[in-house]
């Protein structure tokens, strides 16, 4: 049976879906908030989360006392490197899936403690997973979760979007540290990945931390090229 999409998440896919079908286009002002709620029954709370994280992610533009606008979009839109492979792959009208690998509890060595900022022997989640978008492999990640601060996770949530369940709970991250760099396949990464041996592959570590500055996330993710780049549109 197909999950039920919050709220906030429908009022997005809304508005990204009238920006792809030219019904908003570049500059131009969307309807209002009040508009908004009427057409699609929901809050104003719901229509204002959507907005916000729309802003955030450089698609609308808000001008106090005037309303929101639609800004240029890059000619080329990849995955974004980095966290909520879920909400990504929704964005982009792509169905999600995650192969679980392994979920393990373990404790930090000395490199684990100094990313993650706890001491050496403290307990972490490992979890392994490969994620899909529309059946096609596009990443292979291995991620720490300090396990004071996440809780117990289970296999279930871990074939879902892990970062959801901790929206649930309160735990947020405030910035994400990312190193982008390039590597090739291995036998691993090509089996996981469905990629010849020797691939180009973009290589990702993330270090997601709380609004003190305090890491409760550190991941490396493979992307496998076909179907993820790196592109950024320069405007005047």
């Amino acid at each position: 049976m197909k999950e039920a999409l919050p709220k906030y998440q429908v009022v997005k896919e809304y508005i990204l879906a009238q920006i792809k079908k030219g019904v908003y286009l570049p500059h131009q002002i969307i309807e209002s908030e009040l508009e908004l709620m009427e057409k699609l029954n929901v809050s104003r709370i719901t229509i204002r989360r959507a907005l916000e994280e729309l802003v955030h992610d450089k698609v609308l533009t808000k001008k106090k006392g005037v309303g929101t606008f639609v800004n240029p979009l890059p000619k080329y839109t990849g995955f974004k490197p980095g966290v909520s492979f879920t909400l990504e792959a929704k964005n982009r009208g792509m169905r999600p899936s995650t192969e679980l690998l392994q979920l393990t509890k373990v404790f930090a060595d000395d490199k684990q403690a100094e990313d993650m900022q706890v001491a050496i022997g403290d307990p972490l989640w490992l979890v392994e997973r490969i994620r899909y978008a529309d059946n096609i492999a596009v990443s292979y990640e291995l991620e720490y979760f300090d396990h004071h601060l996440v809780g117990d996770l289970t296999g279930e949530i871990c074939k879902h979007s892990i970062y959801e369940f901790l929206e649930k709970k309160g735990l947020e991250y405030e910035f994400v540290d990312q190193k982008i760099s390039a590597v090739l396949a291995d036998e691993t990464s090509s089996n996981h990945l469905g990629v010849p041996i020797g691939s180009p592959l973009i290589s990702i570590k993330n270090i997601a931390c709380l609004k003190n500055g305090k890491p409760f996330n550190v991941g490396f993710a493979l992307y496998q090229t076909n179907s993820f780049y790196l592109m950024h549109t320069i405007y005047r």
